[in-house]
């Protein structure tokens, strides 16, 4: 057997290492790590032995001082059983080397499955009396997502307490009556094997315990802020004064402290500074205690919630004098019992308030942007466009309170909040939308520049300028937006009201997850709804010019109201065609959500072809879905095609559309998705037929229609361009294989896009 030598500190091998060799150590020490623990091996001991059954290392070896090792090949187990036979002293070697790494695993898995439980055991004690604890004290609990859904961590392997006792015993029995026993080759290099299937099935189960402790571990502290361990802090904190309270939740801290001692999953820079942070504040506020009797919990009147004006008046900085004249228009207006009423001086408040509203909302945006961690109340008037209780109703109040730090928009899958669309907009993230001149920030810019109110050396600072574009949304955007996704243009009022308040926020409120569920359903009908047609092209493997279809979902920003509109707001960012549309729906959706949401699939379709077709998008002699929807509607009355009946409808349609070719399209589109995809027909031939060129069904879908007399035909129109289009594209991936082996990803998409 070969000789190695390793220098203390230097790596003998790393985890996931193709096991070429087994390495008996003869003398130094060695440490293994797995998982971050730590195992001390010495002479006699072997490395490679855990990884028999895989032939990859599952730990990372070191030395910890000079290290000298003999080496021996290792293709497959048969090798090893060889050695065992021609060398008798090997065995006990391996046995006793194995057994002690066996346990060793053992007892880590045992370590992970007690942290485990104390965490389960914990979260099920703290937040329960956390919740209890709030109403106790009359304040408005937080919800903490995912806190109370996660179940007690199962052992997943199959290893009976039998078997965990069988190799620890071994370990610890007498090494002359461990020599004698398993002397004999065949028991020897059984118990290995067995001991190799065991170690797959341990760490198969340590792994599981870590993934599942990495993703519970931020509920209980995490970064963000929002966690069990702030829930309980705030708390603390927020009733110090109240007789009771100080004792109460302290008990509680204490529990979670006991966790985090055992916890590995979490950073514990971030804790120590954390828990350093909570004392601080709270020895602080234990010096000026003094003690008052808690309050009956009536459920409504929350101390959390109090001054709430008066917290977001003052973090937004504003002058004492504008404190006081913005409180008293607020105050006034929530004493009005006529908040949505039609006369003059409700709607000289409300103009007031809508102005007072949006520069408070300005400041706040703008300090909280540079602030690590927003008071609650902030994140609720940005969020939700809450600023006082009494006004928005003291339910609705403490459902905002308690999702206002949990609650969060997608932006992974395009989902926005107003604060999270903003910040990526100040961020550079995203580039500002357009005003409701259908002009873009750079185009702005340039119109100041032409109208000289700034100068070439201004323009360039502006046209990079996070402040600037932040403003640029804030004013020629958000506000326009915000009043159309209310809905209610005569009564608009931008601050969260009760009067507004038709569904409960908990049963309208859009979650990512609704909207995404949404968005599939539609894709799901209408496979091609969010397809834009792009150009491809690689000489170099013999694409000259293909025009292929990718997939681009709209960017979904929610406002800061409860609204009964959604707004398609502009179909591309800038000139780019694969850039994601942008849509506005309220947080609070008063009106059906996958209703809506046709609707906007359906204005996106129309704005997306007029932006591709430009100028010519209403000439029929360029086929597209709009020139073929506008000579349709423009010329119904000679059409032959249509029957007296069917003309009626058409007028009436156009009627009620007040001639709105747009309108007439949306509307028939949500009849094509919600009834036609059903085989209940509602179009007439004519717009069925346009329907199915430009906005066809999935296969499956086409698939149960082509039976149906009033689809067979225009179905199998369809069919025959898309084989033609996919023969077409088989002859040029044959093309491209005769140069090279690697077909674009591309034309491999477009054949995908196909089959759909």
């Amino acid at each position: 057997m070969p000789l190695i030598e390793f220098k203390q500190g230097e790596i003998i091998c790393n985890e996931g290492d193709a096991l070429d060799n087994l390495l008996f150590i003869t003398k130094g020490s060695v440490k293994a790590y797995f998982n971050g623990r730590q195992l001390n091996m010495e002479q006699g001991d072997t490395i490679g032995l855990t990884a028999i059954g895989s032939k990859l290392h599952n730990c990372k070896y070191t030395a910890t001082s000079d290290v000298t090792i003999f080496t021996h090949p290792y293709s497959d187990f048969k090798s090893l059983e060889n050695l065992v036979r021609e060398k008798a002293d090997v065995a006990n070697l391996l046995v006793n080397s194995m057994c002690r790494q066996v346990v060793f695993f053992l007892e880590y898995k045992a370590f992970l499955q007690n942290e485990a439980d104390i965490a389960y055991d914990t979260a099920n004690e703290v937040y329960p009396e956390y919740e209890r604890l709030c109403k106790v004290y009359a304040f408005t609990s937080k919800m903490l997502a995912g806190i109370t859904d996660f179940n007690r961590a199962s052992d997943e392997d199959t290893l009976k307490r039998c078997v965990q006792d069988y190799y620890k015993e071994i370990r610890d029995s007498a090494s002359n009556v461990v020599k004698a026993f398993f002397s004999k080759p065949g028991i020897a290099t059984g118990f290995i094997y067995k001991c190799a299937e065991d170690i797959g099935k341990i760490t198969d189960s340590c792994e599981a315990y870590k993934k599942h402790l990495l993703e519970i571990s931020p509920l209980f502290i995490n970064e963000d802020g929002h966690d069990l361990f702030s829930l309980v802090t705030e708390l603390h904190n927020n009733s110090i004064n109240m007789k009771g309270a100080d004792e109460a939740v302290e008990v509680l801290i204490k529990r979670l402290l006991k966790l985090f001692s055992v916890m590995t999953c979490i950073d514990p820079a971030l804790y120590r500074e954390r828990l350093a942070s909570y004392r601080d504040e709270l020895s602080d506020l234990r010096e000026g205690q003094d003690l008052v009797d808690a309050p009956a919990a009536t459920g409504a009147a929350k101390q959390n919630l109090a001054d709430s004006l008066y917290v977001i008046l003052e973090y937004s900085g504003v002058s004492e004098e504008l404190r006081n004249k913005y409180a008293r228009s607020i105050q006034e207006y929530t004493k009005n019992r006529d908040r949505g009423g039609t006369g003059d001086e409700a709607y000289r408040l409300r103009k007031e308030l809508t102005v007072i509203f949006y520069d408070i909302y300005r400041l706040v945006l703008v300090k909280s942007l540079r602030d690590a961690s927003p008071p609650t109340i902030i994140k609720m008037f940005l969020k939700f466009g809450y600023i006082d209780a009494e006004l928005a109703g003291y339910e609705s109040a403490d459902y905002m309170y308690s999702i206002a730090d949990s609650y969060k928009g997608d932006p992974k899958r395009g989902i926005y909040t107003a604060y999270e669309w903003l910040l990526a907009v100040y961020k550079g993230e995203k580039d500002p939308c357009k005003d409701d001149f259908d002009t873009d920030y750079n185009a702005h810019i340039r119109e100041l520049r032409q109208a000289k109110k700034i100068n070439e050396e201004e323009e360039a600072r502006m046209l990079v300028d996070r402040d600037a574009k932040l403003m640029f949304e804030m004013e020629n955007v958000f506000p326009t937006v915000n009043k159309i996704t209310f809905g209610r243009i005569t009564t608009y009022c931008p601050f969260f009201g009760e009067h507004n308040v038709q569904r409960r926020p908990q049963d309208s409120i859009l979650t990512p997850d609704l909207i995404s569920d949404t968005l599939n359903d539609i894709v799901s009908i209408d496979f091609s709804a969010y397809a834009r047609q792009t150009s491809f092209a690689k000489p170099e493997v013999g694409v000259q010019r293909e025009t292929l279809n990718i997939s681009v979902m709209p960017d979904i920003i929610l406002m800061p109201n409860m609204g009964t509109r959604v707004v398609m707001w502009q179909e591309i960012e800038g000139r780019v065609r694969t850039t994601p549309a942008r849509m506005f729906l309220p947080v609070f959706l008063l009106s059906d959500v996958k209703t809506m949401f046709i609707n906007l699939t359906g204005e996106f379709r129309w704005e997306m072809c007029k932006r591709i077709q430009g100028p010519r998008w209403s000439d029929v002699t360029e086929h597209s879905l709009t020139s073929e929807y506008f000579d349709y509607l423009q010329f119904y009355r000679s059409n032959r095609e249509l029957s007296t009946d069917v003309k009626s409808a058409i007028k009436t349609e156009l009627t009620r559309a007040k001639n709105a070719y747009k309108s007439v399209f949306v509307s028939n589109y949500a009849e094509w998705l919600n009834y036609e995809s059903n085989g209940s027909p509602r179009l007439n031939k004519y717009a069925r037929a346009l329907m199915l060129k430009y906005c066809p069904f999935t296969v499956e879908i086409r698939q149960k229609l082509s039976m149906n007399p009033q689809y067979g035909d225009i179905i199998g129109r369809y069919e025959l361009r898309m084989k033609q289009r996919a023969n077409h594209l088989g002859k040029l991936v044959q093309k491209i294989n005769k140069i090279t082996t690697n077909v674009p990803i591309e034309i491999q998409n477009e054949i995908e896009f196909l089959k759909n």
